[in-house]
């Protein structure tokens, strides 16, 4: 009984120590977890890189950049627009709408991989993952049913069962590859592995959706389903293309660094990806997870109080990010061999290199939703099809040069930065057109 009570009076001392806002302790719920998952691939990361030569990483890094492109589609976005309709019913068969889309898409995507898979991995210099090309459609379709599940537990707020579905994939992920990394060689275990990790999660909240919402699930009907479709068309028709556009924009680099540069270089690459650019992102998805729901009400009740969130938020990652960038910058290349391996010292320098725009992501790319959920899709469309286009030009560009492949990833680095600054200065200004008013940051931080 007393350790019992032990073990309550924990409990509460670390709830009365959560913040008391209900946005900010959704934040520590999910970005908790999401911490305790990275801090597990991190912890795992030594290990692997002692596993795994940088040529497997580099085709791994081939595999989830092609996915992760791709994924962003499964249900042309759909996903994004449950969180929007205020009656339960409405919300149910939009989530049943994109359940049914991300099924007809794996149909499309794995006949594509069967017919043009073999030739785009030749021109990718990644033939080591011809044997496991399979592994794509399997894939595209587990992480695409989770992103789905994801928004419906997003919409009733069950940030906590989240949470403990992001550890329990970096846990499935970590063990399978270090357990095929120690009887297989190549990047099998890498693949796996990561496979392994993106789809597990899916029948747990599906499991929990429906244990809680069958009886709002019960009411989804073919009709229901059609109408859907219609009223929220911009989704597939603007954010689907803008989602693209971005996933194309983050993922392309790598797949352009493996066809010049060769899947050496894409290892270095990719490990500093694993290592920081993940973890910051995936945080970042924590915080834009929970800015998304709130976000869309405020949308719809009160665009002013949007604008405070809008930038209380910006303001709030840009120094929970400085410290961790700063250290990058002065100290990447040390760190990397200390903890890695000599073999590792590139990635570290690389990832010296792009520290600063590490932090400009890491603020700018949760609020990056906020162009969606206010129906501005086409600006949001523009602005990816702008920075696409720049990235393209400065990597193609180094390479035709023939320019080292630090000057090159530091291209990048540029016109990424400065891709997400004018992102926030759009989505800043949208706001404000529609709150209907000429504030200033000043006037609402």
């Amino acid at each position: 009984m007393n350790r019992i009570a032990g073990v309550q009076g924990v409990v509460e001392k670390i709830k009365r120590r959560l913040p008391k806002s209900k946005f900010a302790r959704n934040v520590v719920v999910l970005a908790g977890g999401t911490a305790l998952a990275q801090g597990l691939l991190l912890l795992a990361s030594p290990i692997l890189s002692r596993l795994y030569t940088p040529e497997s990483f580099g085709v791994l890094a081939v595999f989830t950049a092609m996915l992760s492109i791709l994924v962003v589609i499964s249900s042309l976005r759909y996903e994004l627009a449950i969180l929007l309709p205020e009656e339960e019913e409405t919300a149910a068969n939009v989530f049943a709408l994109s359940v049914l889309v991300v099924f007809g898409m794996t149909l499309l995507i794995g006949t594509a991989v069967f017919l043009f898979g073999d030739t785009l991995l030749l021109s990718l210099k990644a033939e080591k993952m011809l044997p496991y090309l399979f592994l794509l459609p399997v894939s595209f379709l587990g992480l695409g049913l989770y992103q789905s599940l994801n928004y419906w537990a997003i919409r009733y707020k069950r940030f906590a069962s989240i949470s403990r579905t992001k550890f329990s994939q970096s846990f499935g992920m970590v063990c399978t590859q270090i357990l095929a990394g120690l009887f297989i060689k190549g990047p099998a275990g890498l693949l796996y592995g990561d496979v392994v990790g993106r789809v597990s999660g899916s029948g747990t909240l599906a499991l929990l959706s429906w244990r809680h919402d069958r009886h709002i699930l019960r009411k989804i009907s073919l009709s229901g389903v059609g109408k859907a479709a219609c009223r929220y068309y911009r989704f597939p028709l603007f954010s689907s293309w803008s989602g693209l556009l971005n996933s194309g924009g983050l993922q392309l680099p790598a797949l352009i660094l493996a066809s010049f540069y060769g899947p050496q270089v894409l290892g270095w690459f990719a490990l500093g990806q694993r290592v920081i650019g993940v973890p910051m992102t995936m945080i970042g998805q924590s915080v834009a997870q929970v800015y998304t729901g709130e976000s869309s009400r405020l949308a719809r009740q009160n665009p002013e109080q949007l604008l405070r969130l809008f930038y209380q938020t910006a303001k709030k990652l840009f120094f929970i990010g400085l410290l961790p960038s700063l250290l990058l910058g002065i100290a990447g290349p040390q760190l990397f061999a200390l903890v890695f391996g000599g073999i590792w010292y590139e990635a570290g320098r690389y990832i010296q290199i792009l520290s600063f725009m590490y932090l400009i992501q890491f603020v700018v790319f949760p609020l990056s939703q906020t162009l969606d959920i206010i129906e501005c899709q086409h600006v949001h469309l523009i602005w990816q099809l702008g920075r696409i286009v720049l990235i393209i030009a400065a990597l193609v560009s180094a390479a035709w040069w023939k320019a080292p492949p630090a000057l090159a990833i530091g291209l990048y680095g540029g016109v990424m930065a400065v891709g997400y600054v004018i992102l926030f200065f759009l989505s800043a200004m949208s706001i404000r057109k529609l709150c209907g008013t000429d504030k200033t940051a000043k006037d609402v931080a």
